[in-house]
Parts: C-alpha cells; structure tokens; sequence
C-alpha cells in the first residue's frame, strides 16, 4: 500500500490554519502595543516634545549604549513599524525576525519596558514572534495577496 498525500481542493482558499494565523498575529500584535509599547510611546513624545525623562534613555545609558537619546527612539519606531508590517502581515518574515531580535536584546539585556513586562512574557513574545519569521504569515497577510500578483504577471 503506498502512500499517497490528499490532494488540497482549492490550493489558492485560505483554511482554518491561516485564521489560526491570523488571529494569532492580531493577538500577540495588539497585546504588545497596549500594554508594552504604549507606554514607550508616551514616554518617547514627552522626551521629544517636552524634554522630560524617560526611562528607557537612563537603562541604555546604564548600558554605556552609544547615544542613548538617538537609540531609543529609533528602537521605538523601528518596534512600531515592525508590529505593523507584522500585523498587517506585509514581509511579516523579516519584520518578524527583527521584532524577535529586539525582544531577546530586551530580555537579555534586562531592560524594563513597562512594569507588567515579565521575562516569562518576553519569553513567549519571543517565541512566537520567531516562529512568524520561519514560517510567515500564512494566506490571509498582504505577503501572500502580493506574491499572487507577482505570479500571475509573470504567466501573462
């Protein structure tokens, strides 16, 4: 008896793996905004506008970091960005893997982002935001919307 795969219906119809996905990309995107980054970024528009203290500057200067004041800022926006092109699920690979990056330099570097940020929850945002830069988006992300395109135009 040989074995043999099941042929998929519909290759191009998204299935219950990709919502899977997609809500687990909603899910740890959105928990990380609001009770993580929010903080920051309230924080970041205070420094930059106000000139007021912030505590990330302090913890990378501890770290004797170049320009701390230049560093965590960008570190803000380069976190924003990449949980947005994660969430929206456009090069969620890339994006993926450099949000994974920040979060273990978070974690082993043991700088405190916000007071409900454990290194048990970084450990998890770490390893599902390492599995999106293995395994993508899935079929419901703006990746897989845009490699269609590229693939039809390249059969006309």
């Amino acid at each position: 008896m040989s074995f043999q795969l099941l042929q998929d219906s519909d290759p191009e119809r998204p299935r219950l793996a990709d919502l899977g996905l997609l809500a687990i990309r909603l899910t740890s995107v959105a928990a990380f905004a609001y009770y993580q980054l929010a903080d920051q970024l309230g924080q970041a528009v205070g420094h930059l506008w106000d000139e007021s203290g912030w505590s990330l500057v302090d913890q990378l200067a501890e770290r004797d970091l170049p320009v701390p004041g230049m560093v965590a800022p960008l570190a803000v926006a380069l976190m924003s960005t990449t949980l947005l092109g994660v969430l929206l699920g456009f090069l969620t690979r890339l994006n993926a893997l450099l949000f994974a990056l920040m979060i273990g330099f978070v974690l082993l570097s043991a700088i405190t982002l916000s007071p409900t940020l454990n290194p048990q929850s970084l450990a998890l945002y770490l390893g599902v935001f390492a599995g999106f830069a293995c395994g993508g988006g899935g079929r419901l992300s703006l990746d897989h919307l845009l490699a269609g395109r590229r693939a039809r135009r390249r059969a006309a």
